[in-house]
């Protein structure tokens, strides 16, 4: 981050944003290079963005295969498109 350190400099939003932008760039070096989308994985990726890196995320991941799971089902509900499920005490049900 303009020559310092993200870890020690960058505030939690700006690290999580910082691998989430590695993660997207592999992806798509992934895509490219085998011409397959691939699936790609986040554990609760949207709980230490503020409101517009979550936004700019979803975006990003709109169209793609893609897993996200939140403990707050506010951070996803009614802001995408996306196929949505909840998962309790083992019990998988479409929202």
């Amino acid at each position: 981050m303009d020559g310092k350190n993200m870890k020690i400099y960058g505030s939690q939003g700006q690290q999580r944003s910082a691998v989430l932008a590695l993660k997207l760039a592999e992806a798509r070096y992934f895509r490219e290079r085998t011409e397959e989308e691939p699936v790609l994985l986040l554990d609760d990726v949207l709980s230490e963005l503020d409101l517009n890196r979550q936004n700019d995320l979803l975006d990003r991941l709109n169209g793609r295969q893609s897993v996200i799971t939140c403990c707050d089902p506010t951070f996803i509900t009614g802001r995408t498109d996306a196929r949505l499920f909840r998962v309790e005490a083992g019990q998988v049900e479409t929202c």
